[in-house]
């Protein structure tokens, strides 16, 4: 299904319209809100650019006025049940700077995981599964092997503790870096991208 429009009226017609919603997610650009990374709700798409040019803290205070609107829909979503999480585009960091309700009671966080903590992390990154980078420096192709060995240590001790589950992503993995030499896997000057299949 896909939505044209904005994300703000979105949520809130579905929570108008009593749908339930299992999960839910955001991945609005907002490391860049003030230049295109988020448009304001109620403003067509032609009038916010041209805001953002000739009026921008006018635009600032639209975007942030939109920002507390929309984390206060997903949170009347996620008190019916929604399981919400931020995508990493600083959703939560900028609706926290907007003012909008998206702390923790006690301020220590915000209320709900980014997607790298709740979702990435447990299936993937804590296991040693990617994308995951390295490069060497030197350019020289003998400290890429030694890299290379490093990272097959690693990720054999790594699959004696890993659930069951993923242990054959783990030996993928390792079978991946093995042969990525005589596959000539090389991206950029010495590094390597290895990303979990």
């Amino acid at each position: 299904v896909g939505y044209v429009g904005n994300v703000v009226d979105l949520w809130e017609r579905i929570h108008e319209r009593g749908v339930h919603v299992h999960l839910g997610s955001d991945q609005s650009s907002l490391h860049n809100p003030w230049a295109g990374g988020y448009y304001p709700v109620g403003v067509s798409f032609e009038d916010a650019k041209v805001m953002m040019s000739k009026e921008p803290e006018k635009f600032r205070d639209a975007v942030q006025e939109s920002l507390r609107r929309h984390a206060a829909a997903v949170n009347r979503l996620s008190d019916n049940g929604m399981h919400f999480w931020d995508y990493g585009n600083a959703f939560l960091l900028e609706a926290s700077r907007a003012g909008a309700d998206v702390m923790k009671d006690d301020k220590s966080g915000f209320k709900y995981p980014s997607y790298v903590e709740d979702i990435m992390g447990p299936m993937c990154f804590d296991y040693g599964f990617g994308p995951f980078r390295w490069v060497c420096t030197s350019g020289k192709e003998s400290d890429l092997q030694t890299t290379d060995q490093l990272a097959c240590e690693v990720l054999e001790q790594m699959i004696t503790e890993s659930p069951p589950e993923i242990q054959q992503q783990m030996k993928d993995n390792i079978a991946w870096i093995q042969s990525a030499m005589e596959n000539k896997m090389v991206v950029g000057t010495q590094a390597r991208i290895l990303y979990a299949d």
